[in-house]
């Protein structure tokens, strides 16, 4: 009589587990992982990067950087220009780098250099529809202490394009 009770309620405690995971089950089959891409984007053309700033080596650099960039960090793969899906354009409209000096016409010792970095991003697709236009993301990096602040920022102009292009990505990845 015991052994037929313990059988009976083990019997319900199984029938409760296995209609908990049908209902889990069923409300993860939709569930996936990673980032979904609008209208079939798959590829992605990076055309040349437009430079109005006063950084002439910035352009080569950050067309360069978004490249690697896309290529880590987002489901896109790069294409030619006839076989993307969508193509972005990069224009770098301001670039600045501020600094500040112990004394206003002392411009060997640097006290900081704040470089500075805005583009306006435009995603459109292969009919010719804006999936971004005009987008602005910023980037800064600031450099303290150095006594020969030119040769430094020449050095740190490709780390500033490297987190400049990871912005980007994180954008594009996060407008779908």
């Amino acid at each position: 009589m015991f052994w037929d009770r313990m059988k009976s309620k083990t019997r319900k405690i199984s029938y409760g587990v296995l209609l908990f995971m049908n209902v889990f089950s069923a409300g993860c089959t939709s569930y996936q992982m990673g980032v979904g891409m609008a209208d079939g984007m798959r590829s992605i053309y990076v055309e040349p990067v437009k430079n109005s700033s006063l950084c002439p080596q910035a352009s080569g650099t950050l067309t360069a950087q978004l490249a690697k960039a896309i290529q880590r960090t987002t489901p896109l793969k790069l294409a030619e220009k006839n076989e993307a899906d969508c193509h972005l354009q990069v224009e770098i409209v301001d670039y600045s780098q501020p600094h500040s000096a112990y004394d206003p016409g002392d411009t060997s010792i640097v006290l900081s250099l704040n470089l500075r970095i805005v583009v306006e991003c435009t995603l459109v697709n292969q009919k010719g529809n804006f999936l971004l236009e005009c987008q602005r993301i910023e980037a800064c990096m600031d450099l303290e202490k150095c006594n020969h602040f030119h040769s430094l920022r020449d050095q740190a102009i490709p780390q500033l394009m490297g987190r400049l292009a990871r912005k980007i990505c994180a954008f594009l990845v996060n407008i779908w």
